[in-house]
């Protein structure tokens, strides 16, 4: 797995902590998952790598890429011609 990930993995002591691939320590820790995916999506599109998602028993559920999940630009639609 390349050094460009983040994870978002159940911590042992309870809750749930953002960390990138490699490093001893979180980056964060949460209370809830739904908190450690939006701060994880966040820091992964910053830093433009991918965010693995982890089950609450350590295997992964999905993951998402940061290029991918930028917002797309609203198209500005001209007023009709008359």
């Amino acid at each position: 797995m390349p050094s460009s990930t983040h994870h978002v993995t159940p911590n042992p002591k309870g809750g749930w902590s953002v960390h990138r691939h490699g490093s001893q320590r979180a980056s964060r820790h949460f209370a809830t998952k739904t908190a450690a995916e939006a701060y994880g999506r966040q820091v992964s599109f910053n830093q433009q790598t991918v965010l693995i998602i982890h089950h609450k028993n350590g295997s992964r559920t999905s993951s998402d890429h940061a290029t991918t999940d930028r917002p797309k630009a609203r198209r500005r639609r001209s007023p009709p011609r008359r």
